[in-house]
């Protein structure tokens, strides 16, 4: 089924929308969390980088980026891609990957080096939705300590 999308930069009154989202999709509700999240965004963070889906005359996906130089020793400027949802109802309808299309396409104009994201080894859909859209395993690895368990 073919949605008509339009992507756009995140505004904050997309953030009940933004909070609906991923309650429909993890079962989680974190209003305080997504307003402070809107907040650094808009303070630190390229407006390019965080971005909604609209369908249906309202917001079905979102995704939060950043741009920065020389991290963890990358050279150049580097946009990560740090968090993408779909609503339930809405997904393989090619939003998610309009919401990357135009993060990469924002990231090309403003002289991004590279487009990184971390992939969780255990979500293989999340692996090959990224290798469809061109992204190869990359030459880092993450370590982690766990403090609570």
């Amino acid at each position: 089924m073919s949605t008509s999308v339009y992507v756009r930069d995140v505004r904050r009154e997309d953030i009940p929308a933004i909070v609906a989202v991923e309650d429909r999709t993890s079962g989680v509700s974190r209003p305080e969390y997504w307003a402070k999240r809107y907040e650094i965004a808009e303070a630190l963070h390229p407006r390019w980088a965080s971005l909604v889906a609209e369908a249906d005359g309202r917001v079905v996906g979102f995704l939060f980026g950043h741009e920065g130089e020389l991290e963890f020793g990358l050279p150049g400027t580097v946009a990560w891609v740090e968090i993408i949802g779909v609503d339930p109802a809405y997904r393989r309808r090619g939003i998610a990957a309009q919401l990357m299309e135009t993060f990469v396409s924002n990231a090309e104009q403003n002289k991004v080096d590279s487009v990184l994201t971390l992939v969780d080894r255990r979500k293989p859909d999340m692996q090959g939705f990224f290798s469809k859209l061109g992204f190869e395993e990359g030459q880092m690895v993450y370590y982690q300590k766990e403090l609570r368990r």
